[in-house]
C-alpha cells in the first residue's frame, strides 16, 4: 500500500460490506489482489490467470485510487477490447463509485465519469484529434472487414498487370493483398524493404552450387510473388488514404505513428489521463503497443492486465510475447522501485477437477518458453467438477456421444449453459445433427459456422446457381433435394438433354457426358465443369424431349426452371431482398418453425440477413458477397466479431477462438486428434519464406521472438533445401504449435463445472489418427482424479480401414423429405382419417374461426395470382415501429415491403443509440451486447456536445434518481396471429405495479401512432410479467426538453387485434 494512502483495500471494503443494502453484494478481497489494487501509481503487468476476477481487482483499483484522492475518476483511462468488456468495467466502476459515495467518509466524490474504452475507439479519437497533421480526413466511420473486402476486390479486378492474378484465383490474390497490406501498416514497413529482402534472397539461393530443386523454387516462386503484390498494395492504400477509407486496423496504424512521431500529444494525453488501466494486455498488436507506449511510455502509471496462456490472435497481428516485454515498452523511471510483476491466481469460475487439466496444459506452455504463466488456484469452496473423456471409432460416435453427454447434463430451466468449441468448422455439421438427434436446440455462432448450418446453407447455394452458372453442385443440392427430388431416372433424362446440347457447344465433353449417362448424380454433383450446362440447360428445358422423364419429373423441372429465372432477375437488387425471395421461394420459415418452434426457428437465418445487411450496406455486390462468404469459411479464427452472447435455452456451437472470454456451465471439445487439434498445417501463413502474405521477419517489430532464417555457410541448393525445411520447422514449432497449445487452455478453461474432450481414430482420411497431445494431457489429469471415461476404442491394426471409406453411409434415392419423421408423419395422417366428429365447446369456436380465416385467405390469394394487382402479404413478424408505419400509411409500408431500400444511420439516430447505450450502463451490470465493430463510432469519448446535453438534462430527471426493475428487455408477443418484436427501454415499479418508459431523444410524437407503439410496449410487458395490463402504465420521457408524456386510453389487446386484423385488408 501507498505510504500516503489512508484507506487500505481491506478498509474500503469493509466500510462497502457494512451497508445496509448493498453490501451483502461486496465480495471480499484476496491477499493478491490487494497488492495490485494498492501498489504503487508506477508501470506494472499483471499476469491474471483465467476466471480470476481481473475485472473486480480493476474497478476495486480506481475505487482505491479514488477514495484515497491520488485521481479523480476522469484522470483514470481504462482501455479493452470489446464494447461489451468495456460497458461491464465502466458499469461496475461506476457503480461501486456511487456506492462509495453513499459513505459518510466519502461524500467528496461527486463524479463518477471515467473513461473506459476499446483500444480501437481510442485510436479512433486520437487520430480525429489529430488527423491534420498527415493531412488526412479521418472524419469518416471506420470501414469493416467487408467493405475493406470490397476495395481491395476492385483493385485487384481492374488492375492492368495480369502476371500475379494469372497465378492464382483473384479470391486468393485478394486475401494476399489484404494479408500483405495489413501487415505492413501494423508493422510500418515499407513495399521497398521488403523487396530488397526478396531480391537478396533470390539473389543468394540463384548462385549456390548444384542443381534447383523444389525448396528452394517455392522460396524463389514466393519472394517474385510477394515482390509484384507490392505496387498492388501501394495502390490499395494510396487509394484509400486518399478517400479516407479506412479500417479500424488503419485508423490504429495512423494513430501509433502520430503517437511516435508527435511527443505533445502524449504530453496533452498523459495530462488527461494521470492512470492507464490495459485490459487483455497478451492481444494488444504492434500498432497498439506502439501507441500506447509512446503516449504513456516512461514511467507514466500504466497497469497492463493479461494472461499470456490466452494470447492466441497472433494472426491477428497479437505477439505472443508481448506481455513479457512490458517492461521494454513501459520502463520505470528512475525515481520508480516498487512491484513490476503481479499475479492473480485464484480463479472463481472452475471446479477442482477442470482446473486440474487446465494447470497441466499450462504446464506445457510454460515448459515450452511460457515462463510468466500462471498456476491456477481453486477458490474457496469450490465443487469438484466433472471431467469426461473418451476415444470413439469415428467421428459420427464421437459427436453421438457428446450429445448423449450435453442432453444428460441438459438444464435450461436453472440457467445452466451448454457449448461444444471446435478447432474447425468442419467439425459443426456432425455435431449438430447429433445434438438435434438428442431434441436439442442448436444456435451456431459466427458467419463461418453460418454458411454449414441447413438452412443458411441452402439459401447460400440458391445465390450461387442465379448468379453462377458453372455452380454445379449447389444445382444437384436442390435437384436432389426434398423440393425438387428428382429421381435417377430424370436425372439420367436431364443429363441426356445436357449431353445434346454440349456435342453442340462443348466438343471436349464426351468424358462428362458418359458419366452423367451412366445416371451417377454424385458424380454429377463433383463435376462443377460439366454440371454448368445443367445450369444452362434448365433454361431450355422446355424444349427438351418428354420421352426420357416421368410426367411429375418433368414438370418439376419445368417449374424449378421458372422458379430459377425469376430469381435470377432480382439478383442485381438488394442482397437481402433476394434472401428474403429465396427463403419465401424454399419456405425455409416453415420448415425451421417444425424443428425449432415459432420463436428459436429463425435465428439463423436473420443472422444470415444481418450480416447480409452489413456488406449492403458498404455498396458490396451480390457476387462480392458469395466471395466474401468464402472467405468466412476459411477463416478457422474466425473473422471479428464481438464476444458471443450466453444463451441457456441452446447448445451453442462455434470455434474456440470465438470463445475467448466466455464461459458455460457445462463445455464440449471434440475432435482432440493429431492433425485437428492442434492442427498440423506446415503452410502456416507465419513461414514468409513460402507465403507471400507474410512480412519477412526481420521487418517486423516482433523480430526478436521469432524463428530467424539464414543462408550463412550454405554453399549448394540442396544444404539450402535442408536450411528452409527446417526454418518451417521452427515457424510451427516455435508458433503454431505453441499457439495452439494455449488454445487448448482456452478451450479448457471455459468449463464451469462439466468438460469433455473427446477424439475418434479415424477421421476423414484412409489412416487412423492418435489422439492428440491436449487429449492425453486432460486423460491424465481426469484419470488421475476419478474422471469419467465414456469411451476406449481399441488401435486400428495394421490392415484396417476406415469404416466410414468401408462401409460408407448408404441412402434409397430419391431421399424422403421427411426422413426419421415419416413414422410420426403416416401415424398422424391414420388418426386424421379415422377420426370421428364431435360437439364443439365454446372454447373451440375461434380455433376454428381462425381456421376458417386462414383458408379463406389462402383462396384469395390463389384467386389473386391472376391479378395483375400487386398483393402484399403482411410479414409473419412486426416490429413495433412497423406496427406504427402500418397505421400511418398501410400503401407505403406495402411498397417498402415490396421493395426495400437501405436506410443510412444519420447523426441524430447514431446520437440515439449512443445515449440509449449510456443510460443503460448507468443501471446494469452488463452492458447491452454490442461488440459489432460497426458501432464503434459510439464510443462514450466520442466528441458529441449534444450527446452529453442529453445525458446532463436525463441525470437531472426524476428518472435518474429512481432504480428500474429492468432496462434495455427485448420482447416477442403474437398478436391476430403476427409477431411483434421489440425492445423496452426501461420498466420502473409505481405503487400500482409497473411503468415502462421509452426514452425520445428527438421531437415528441403526437396522436394515435405514438399511442400504439407505447400500448404495444405495455401489453408486451404485462405478458412478460404475469402482470393484469391494468396495473401497467406507460411514458414517453422526451429528454430534450425533460417532459414525461403519460397517453390516456392506451389501446388493450382487443384493439391492437382490432388494429392489425384492420390494416391487413389493407395491405
Amino acid at each position: 500500500m501507498s505510504v500516503d494512502a489512508k484507506y487500505s483495500p481491506e478498509e474500503i471494503i469493509a466500510k462497502l460490506q457494512a451497508h445496509p443494502k448493498f453490501g451483502g453484494s461486496i465480495k471480499p478481497i484476496t491477499t493478491f489482489q490487494s497488492a495490485i489494487i494498492s501498489s504503487d501509481l508506477e508501470p506494472a503487468v499483471v499476469i491474471a490467470g483465467a476466471g480470476s476476477g481481473k475485472t473486480e481487482t480493476m474497478s476495486n483499483r480506481v475505487l482505491y485510487l479514488v477514495a484515497n484522492g491520488f485521481v479523480t475518476p476522469d484522470q483514470i483511462l481504462g482501455l479493452t477490447f470489446t464494447r461489451k468488456a468495456a460497458g461491464e468495467l465502466s458499469v461496475r466502476i461506476r457503480k461501486r463509485l456511487r456506492q462509495l459515495a453513499t459513505l459518510n467518509e466519502f461524500k467528496h466524490i461527486t463524479s463518477t465519469a471515467t473513461s473506459v474504452t476499446t483500444y480501437h475507439s481510442y485510436a479512433g479519437k486520437l487520430l480525429s484529434e489529430h488527423a491534420i497533421r498527415y493531412g488526412i480526413d479521418a472524419d469518416a466511420e471506420p470501414l469493416g472487414e467487408a467493405a475493406i473486402w470490397q476495395i481491395a476486390s476492385d483493385v485487384v479486378r481492374n488492375w492492368a498487370d495480369d502476371s500475379y492474378r494469372n497465378q492464382s484465383a483473384v479470391s486468393t490474390v485478394i486475401k494476399d493483398l489484404l494479408g500483405l497490406s495489413k501487415l505492413m501498416m501494423e508493422h510500418q514497413v515499407a513495399g521497398a524493404d521488403i523487396e530488397a529482402i526478396g531480391n537478396q534472397i533470390i539473389q543468394e539461393l540463384s548462385v549456390l552450387d548444384g542443381v534447383s530443386n523444389e525448396e528452394v523454387r517455392s522460396v524463389q516462386r514466393a519472394m517474385l510473388q510477394r515482390n509484384s503484390l507490392i505496387p498492388m498494395v501501394e495502390t490499395f492504400m494510396q487509394r484509400r488514404r486518399a478517400a479516407g477509407e479506412f479500417s479500424f486496423d488503419d485508423q490504429m496504424s495512423l494513430a501509433a505513428d502520430i503517437a511516435q512521431n508527435f511527443s505533445d500529444v502524449g504530453t496533452l494525453e498523459r495530462g488527461k489521463y494521470r492512470v492507464v488501466l490495459l485490459d487483455e494486455y497478451q492481444d494488444t498488436s504492434q500498432s497498439q503497443v506502439r501507441m500506447l507506449s509512446s503516449l504513456y511510455g516512461g514511467g507514466h502509471p500504466v497497469m497492463a492486465v493479461g494472461d499470456p496462456s490466452q494470447a492466441i490472435y497472433t494472426w491477428r497481428g497479437a505477439s505472443a510475447g508481448t506481455m513479457a516485454s512490458f517492461t521494454t515498452y513501459f520502463p520505470k523511471a528512475d525515481s520508480q522501485k516498487g512491484t513490476s510483476q503481479f499475479t492473480l491466481p485464484t480463479t472463481f469460475r472452475n471446479d477442482a477437477m477442470i482446473l486440474a487439466a487446465a494447470n497441466r496444459i499450462s504446464e506445457k506452455i510454460k515448459a515450452d518458453g511460457g515462463q510468466q504463466v500462471v498456476q491456477l488456484e481453486a477458490r474457496p469452496n469450490a465443487g469438484k467438477g466433472e471431467i469426461a473423456y473418451g476415444i470413439f471409432e469415428t467421428i459420427d460416435a464421437e459427436a453421438a456421444a457428446i450429445a448423449e453427454y450435453i442432453k444428460a447434463n441438459w438444464s435450461p430451466t436453472s440457467g445452466a449453459t451448454s457449448a461444444v468449441l471446435v478447432r474447425k468448422r468442419a467439425q459443426i455439421t456432425a455435431i449438430e445433427n447429433a445434438l438435434r438427434q438428442q431434441g436439442l436446440p442448436v444456435e451456431v455462432i459466427g458467419i463461418g459456422g453460418l454458411i454449414h448450418v441447413p438452412e443458411v446453407a441452402d439459401i447460400v447455394s440458391m445465390l450461387k446457381i442465379i448468379t453462377n452458372p458453372d455452380a454445379g453442385s449447389a444445382v444437384m443440392r436442390h435437384l436432389t433435394g426434398p423440393r425438387i427430388n428428382l429421381g435417377p431416372r430424370d436425372i439420367a433424362a436431364l443429363g441426356s438433354f445436357s449431353r445434346d446440347r454440349a456435342k453442340e457447344l462443348h466438343a471436349d465433353s464426351k468424358s462428362f457426358i458418359k458419366k452423367i449417362a451412366a445416371g451417377n448424380p454424385e458424380q454429377l454433383e463433383a463435376d462443377d465443369q460439366f454440371a454448368g450446362s445443367i445450369i444452362d440447360a434448365l433454361d431450355e428445358i422446355h424444349s427438351a424431349k418428354k420421352a426420357g422423364f416421368s410426367d411429375v419429373g418433368y414438370q418439376r423441372l419445368v417449374r424449378f426452371a421458372g422458379d430459377l429465372r425469376r430469381l435470377r432477375s432480382r439478383a442485381g437488387g438488394q442482397i437481402s431482398d433476394v434472401i428474403s425471395e429465396i427463403e419465401n421461394y424454399l419456405t425455409l420459415e416453415t420448415e425451421i418453425t417444425l424443428r425449432d418452434g415459432s420463436q428459436a426457428g429463425r435465428r439463423h437465418i436473420d443472422r444470415f440477413l444481418d450480416e447480409a445487411a452489413k456488406f449492403e450496406r458498404s455498396g458490396g455486390t451480390l457476387t462480392a458477397f458469395l466471395d466474401w462468404l468464402d472467405v468466412a469459411a476459411d477463416a478457422e479464427g474466425g473473422l471479428k466479431a464481438g464476444a458471443p452472447e450466453i444463451r441457456s435455452d441452446v447448445v451453442q456451437i462455434l470455434t474456440v477462438h470465438m470463445a475467448k472470454g466466455a464461459e458455460w456451465d457445462v463445455v464440449a471439445v471434440p475432435g482432440l486428434a493429431a492433425g485437428t487439434f492442434p492442427g498440423n498445417n506446415t503452410n502456416d501463413p507465419d513461414n514468409w519464406l513460402k507465403n507471400e502474405r507474410h512480412i519477412p521477419f526481420p521487418l517486423r517489430g516482433d523480430a526478436r521472438e521469432l524463428p530467424v532464417f539464414s543462408l550463412h555457410g550454405v554453399t549448394k541448393k540442396s544444404e539450402a533445401a535442408k536450411t528452409i525445411k527446417a526454418f518451417a520447422g521452427q515457424c510451427v514449432d516455435n508458433i503454431k504449435m505453441r499457439e495452439e497449445m494455449r488454445l487448448a487452455y482456452v478451450a479448457v478453461t471455459r468449463a464451469k463445472s462439466h468438460l469433455i474432450c473427446t477424439t475418434s481414430r479415424w477421421r476423414d482420411g484412409a489412416k487412423p489418427v492418435e489422439p492428440s497431445e491436449i487429449f492425453n494431457l486432460v486423460a491424465e489429469v481426469a484419470s488421475a482424479l476419478g474422471g469419467l471415461m465414456v469411451s476406449d476404442s481399441p488401435a486400428p491394426i495394421d490392415g484396417d480401414e476406415n469404416p466410414t471409406l468401408e462401409n460408407p453411409i448408404t441412402a434409397s434415392w430419391p431421399s424422403d423429405p421427411l426422413g426419421d419423421r415419416r413414422g410420426a408423419f403416416d401415424a398422424a395422417i391414420d388418426l386424421v382419417k379415422n377420426s370421428e366428429p364431435h360437439e364443439l365447446s365454446e372454447s373451440d369456436i375461434p380455433h376454428i374461426k381462425s381456421w376458417i380465416d386462414d383458408a379463406r385467405a389462402l383462396i384469395a390469394e390463389h384467386h389473386g395470382k391472376n391479378n395483375d394487382a400487386i398483393n402484399v402479404p403482411l410479414p409473419a413478424r412486426l416490429s413495433t415501429s412497423t406496427l406504427v408505419a402500418l397505421h400511418e400509411d398501410p400503401q407505403e409500408l406495402a411498397l417498402s415491403i415490396r421493395r426495400p431500400m437501405p436506410r443510412g444511420q444519420d447523426q441524430y439516430s447514431r446520437r440515439g443509440t449512443a445515449f440509449h447505450l449510456w443510460v443503460e450502463r448507468q443501471f446494469t451490470d452488463v452492458a447491452t451486447l454490442f461488440g459489432d465493430e460497426y458501432l464503434d463510432y459510439l464510443d462514450p469519448l466520442e466528441d458529441d456536445s449534444q450527446l452529453e446535453d442529453l445525458k446532463k438534462t436525463w441525470l437531472a430527471s426524476e428518472f435518474a434518481h429512481r432504480t428500474p426493475v429492468r432496462v434495455e428487455v427485448p420482447f416477442e408477443t403474437t398478436i391476430a396471429g403476427v409477431l411483434i418484436r421489440g425492445r423496452i427501454d426501461a420498466i420502473y415499479a409505481t405503487p400500482n405495479g409497473f411503468e415502462v418508459v421509452d426514452w425520445k431523444t428527438g421531437s415528441k410524437k403526437l396522436g394515435q401512432s405514438a399511442a400504439i407503439q407505447l400500448a404495444m410496449y405495455r401489453l408486451a410487458w404485462a405478458k412478460l410479467s404475469g402482470t393484469d395490463i391494468s396495473n401497467v402504465s406507460a411514458a414517453f420521457h422526451y429528454v430534450p426538453t425533460s417532459v414525461t408524456d403519460r397517453p390516456a386510453d392506451l389501446f388493450d389487446e382487443a384493439a391492437l387485434v382490432a388494429l392489425i386484423q384492420g390494416i391487413e385488408e389493407k395491405v
